[in-house]
């Protein structure tokens, strides 16, 4: 009989503490788990997605060369490629590297808004 009450209390406590842990009854100030940015669009973790959590909308612009060196994305311009039929609007900037010769390295730049949706 003990050991069913000490259950039964056991199973009510987490479920007090299941529900006050629910999402309800958070606040900002809580331990709320912070979303990445652009897993709403792609899987974390994924290079789409780690471009868009250092690129998108916040005014940085990059080239393919830090792509490849700081994130490890070997092909960087079929990523970008699949951003923008994801419907975001990555744009080239102009860039002023007139010289040296041959063609000027392309910088781009990831929007806030979308191209579409």
């Amino acid at each position: 009989m003990y050991y069913v009450l000490n259950m039964f209390k056991l199973d009510k406590l987490e479920t007090i503490k299941r529900a006050l842990s629910g999402s309800f009854f958070l606040t900002k100030e809580t331990n709320m788990a912070k979303q990445a940015k652009g897993t709403k669009f792609f899987k974390e973790g994924t290079q789409n997605q780690q471009i868009l959590e250092n690129f998108w909308g916040n005014g940085k612009s990059f080239t393919t060369e830090d792509l490849t060196n700081n994130l490890d994305i070997m092909s960087p311009g079929a990523r970008l490629t699949e951003l923008r039929d994801a419907g975001f609007d990555v744009r080239v900037v102009e860039s002023n590297s007139h010289d040296s010769v041959g063609r000027p390295e392309a910088t781009y730049k990831i929007m806030q808004r979308r191209a579409f949706a």
